[in-house]
């Protein structure tokens, strides 16, 4: 019976809850803040992407999706704004999407990035996970980040987490 009660004002709290409207934005897309991430380099970046718990326990990005963004007045707003300080934003200029490179954390958490031109990046890896809780598996986590600066010829350590 107690465990009717709570799921019921789970869904009763849940069903009040109103998402914010996406705030529009403000950066506008320059192509010559591009153009020096339009190219190969001889830069890399290794790094390993983790978040923990409250309890302190540290869970890895382990298959999850590393997404590299150069550094540009547009993916600075977007960083800040909704990856930091977790704000929803309306949808960026997608000719900025290209210059995006994924990559696959393995069982660590681990790793990397080749090829780039030097700059600054930012480094972002959703971890999620479950909490077993008296009404089933509750999600947990959220977004590991990192800001990075790649010299030529360099190879930089990155720490994805908060």
């Amino acid at each position: 019976m107690r465990k009717l009660v709570l799921i019921a004002m789970v869904v009763a709290v849940a069903g009040c809850a109103v998402a914010p409207a996406p705030q529009p934005r403000t950066a506008v897309y320059n192509p010559s803040e591009y153009a020096p991430y339009g190219r190969k380099g001889n830069g890399r970046i290794l790094g390993q992407a983790f978040l923990k718990t409250v309890g302190g326990d540290v869970k890895y990005g382990a298959g999850c999706d590393v997404v590299l963004h150069p550094v540009t007045s547009l993916t600075t707003e977007w960083f800040e704004k909704h990856i930091v300080q977790r704000i929803p934003l309306q949808a960026g200029d997608p000719r900025g999407d290209q210059y995006a490179v994924r990559t696959i954390a393995n069982g660590e958490g681990r790793f990397g990035f080749e090829h780039l031109p030097a700059g600054q990046y930012y480094l972002t890896c959703v971890i999620k996970w479950g909490v077993p809780s008296d009404i089933g598996v509750l999600p947990a986590g959220g977004v590991a980040y990192a800001k990075v600066t790649v010299p030529e010829n360099g190879t930089v350590a990155a720490i994805v987490t908060r």
